[in-house]
């Protein structure tokens, strides 16, 4: 993927620093693999995936104005997923996946002169890692073969983080562990064929986001604090279709809504989410009756996310993400 994000300050502000940060997005290539048999049967059938579920890569330098706040974040999240499903009946199959997640963060930020020793501002490292497992289960059901419905549930991550907290010059360091919450999800999906070439999809879903109202961070020192993010649940809206061209060709285009999870004065600058409107568009050919080749371009407008913290304001004038990517499905 590629980000965009460019924050206006408000130069009135008490915080202005001296700019800021520039194009602070920071490039994140990824990649997937799956794999799925039909053991022999009508009815089971097995897989395992693996891929990237989340991350984010900002950079907005040292000195600008929301440089108490972040400075510079990554955030990874990878799963190995198994996955077995199930053919209940000719029309209603099921599913479940076991997700084995590893999860790294590194946080750079700026302290206040009065919390460290010396003129200039402190620097702050806060970094982790953990694994654990989640889970996600569906199903689906088939009215006609035109017509289907399916559910899915994606099981939270409670991520915690054990790392170290550096904080210089003050030659600060302790073991930390630092606790974040990522959303369960639900996505309530329909797909009808029009006819032998047109087929349309619309998707609905629920993200349980207000579950992150806090990130905690502990050290061994005893000491700790509560990071308040304040987040809401929101809400997600798609549709599409799919187009096949002819034999060899298959397209496919779609749009999807993700409303707001933060308001303006609890939104912090490491994750500088708005409302989101995300678009895409690929392509599919069958090679042989064996291989078929793809590709998709994605863009993600995530809105202005304005930002009013104590002593610093501002919004986003850019704030997107491209993302390009190629598959290729190979029937052994």
């Amino acid at each position: 993927s590629i980000p965009k994000v460019e924050f206006d300050v408000d130069e009135s502000a008490p915080l202005s620093g001296d700019g800021d940060g520039g194009q602070a997005g920071l490039d994140a290539p990824g990649a997937a693999f799956a794999y799925t048999n039909d053991l022999g049967s009508d009815k089971w059938s097995a897989g395992i995936s693996f891929g990237g579920l989340s991350g984010a890569g900002l950079d907005y330098g040292n000195n600008w104005a929301g440089r108490y706040q972040d400075t510079e974040v990554e955030l990874i999240l990878l799963s190995l997923a198994p996955s077995v499903a199930y053919k209940i009946t000719d029309k209603l199959s099921v599913g479940v996946k076991a997700q084995y997640y590893y999860s790294s963060l590194d946080l750079k930020l700026r302290a206040p002169t009065s919390l460290v020793t010396g003129a200039e501002d402190g620097r702050v490292k806060l970094d982790g890692d953990d694994t654990g497992w989640g889970y996600n289960v569906g199903a689906i059901y088939e009215f006609s073969a035109d017509t289907r419905v399916g559910i899915t549930y994606q099981s939270k991550f409670d991520i915690k983080y054990g790392g170290d907290l550096k904080i210089k010059p003050a030659g600060l360091k302790a073991s930390s562990d630092t606790e974040l919450t990522m959303a369960a999800t639900v996505r309530a999906s329909l797909h009808h064929d029009l006819n032998d070439r047109l087929g349309l999809d619309f998707t609905v879903g629920w993200d349980n986001w207000s579950d992150m109202d806090n990130v905690l961070v502990a050290i061994d020192t005893g000491a700790g604090a509560a990071l308040e993010k304040n987040w809401e649940d929101t809400y997600h809206y798609a549709a599409g279709f799919q187009y096949k061209l002819n034999e060899d060709w298959d397209l496919t285009a779609g749009v999807a809504y993700d409303t707001n999870p933060v308001d303006s004065h609890d939104r912090t600058a490491d994750l500088p989410v708005d409302r989101q409107v995300r678009y895409n568009a690929g392509a599919r050919y069958a090679l042989s009756d064996t291989l078929t080749l793809g590709g998709y371009v994605n863009y993600i407008d995530l809105g202005s996310a304005k930002i009013e913290a104590h002593l610093w304001s501002g919004e986003y004038s850019t704030n997107e993400v491209y993302s390009f990517s190629v598959f290729a499905n190979w029937q052994l």
